[in-house]
């Protein structure tokens, strides 16, 4: 700014010089004529090189603007080039093969198979899961509360406990009804399912209003945990016949598999037991489909992100455009100055010229 302000005042003392050399050159005599018009042409001189100078040093800071331009032109692209291109998610990577196979009411689930340190056996982890037929909570309470009051069509070992009126007994193979032991009722209606053992529940006789009757268990440790005096009562859940949901993970050490020609597994050996697999592919299609939404947003972003960016080099181009068109302006200007500082150049020449011979002769 210091430059131009410099460059002003310059230029504006030039033409004070060259309105007084022209005012000058109109006086006195043929050589005065020769001295004054070359004094006034040396003003013309100063004059427009000033203006070449200011021309110059504004072609300059133009030219600072667009290199900065190009630098913030430079790093939004270079911004896209580090960016990653979202990828939509493949089918295969959500698709596995599962071997599974089956024993009695169980089905079995291969989890993984990795050999062990003696490449000799496997280890094989595998789920076991099914649907039982086991003893379950029905979430419903008896009444609990000391007394007795034998069941005739019952014989057994009767506790000094009624649940809800009935008497109850001992599961074990003293309790008989209609031909079953307490054992054999047990066994047959909860097949031992879950760890559950007889000697862990009292047994009694329901029945409905329709005249229905069934068999009812009560904990032990729910009736010991009521500790209720003769006259006074207490409430435990009620378990009976239901289903029963096995979901187990389990391992075996020192199991064996089969392989056929294509590396696929077609049995395993788990405690001496060689059982067949059944290989099914299956795909997630749940995952595969959150991720495939999150592909969709991560696009979006992505989408979003470049419009902005090129948004910004568009404007960067039509700024940069703006300063080249002043640019060329300016070499116009220049131009056109350089051509009149020749020809005042000329005249100059000119005037010593005929300045000299004057002089001389």
């Amino acid at each position: 700014m210091g430059f131009v302000k410099n460059c002003k005042h310059l230029i504006k003392n030039i033409k004070v010089l060259y309105k007084t050399a022209v005012n000058m050159s109109t006086k006195g005599t043929k050589k005065g004529k020769n001295i004054m018009g070359m004094a006034s042409s040396q003003a013309r001189f100063l004059q427009l090189t000033a203006r070449l100078n200011n021309t110059e040093f504004q072609g300059q800071q133009i030219n600072q603007q667009r290199t900065l331009l190009s630098n913030e032109s430079s790093q939004a692209y270079n911004s896209l080039l580090g960016m990653t291109v979202p990828t939509p998610p493949s089918k295969t990577d959500f698709t596995k093969t599962v071997y599974t196979f089956n024993q009695g009411s169980y089905n079995y689930t291969i989890d993984s198979v990795y050999p062990n340190a003696n490449n000799q056996d496997y280890t094989i982890n595998y789920v076991r899961n099914g649907n039982l037929v086991g003893i379950v909570n029905t979430n419903t309470s008896a009444t609990i509360r000391r007394g007795t009051n034998p069941n005739s069509a019952v014989s057994g070992d009767a506790v000094d406990w009624l649940a809800n009126g009935s008497q109850l007994y001992e599961v074990n193979a003293n309790f008989v009804h209609e031909g079953k032991t307490g054992e054999e009722l047990f066994q047959q209606l909860f097949n031992n399912t879950q760890g559950a053992e007889m000697s862990d529940y009292y047994v009694y006789i329901a029945t409905d209003a329709n005249g229905v009757e069934s068999y009812k268990f009560i904990a032990k440790e729910d009736v010991e945990s009521i500790g209720i005096t003769q006259t006074e009562s207490g409430l435990a859940n009620i378990w009976e016949q239901g289903t029963v949901n096995v979901n187990e993970q389990l391992t075996t050490n020192n199991g064996a598999v089969i392989f056929d020609t294509s590396g696929r597994m077609t049995s395993v050996i788990i405690d001496g037991q060689e059982f067949v697999l059944t290989a099914e592919t299956l795909t997630d299609d749940a995952a595969y489909e959150d991720a495939y939404n999150q592909y969709e947003y991560e696009k979006y972003q992505y989408n979003q992100y470049v419009a902005e960016v090129n948004a910004k080099i568009s404007i960067i181009q039509l700024q940069d455009k703006k300063l080249e068109l002043q640019l060329e302006q300016l070499d116009t200007e220049r131009t056109t100055i350089t051509t009149e500082i020749e020809a005042v150049q000329k005249v100059l020449t000119d005037n010593i010229d005929r300045t000299y011979k004057v002089f001389n002769g």
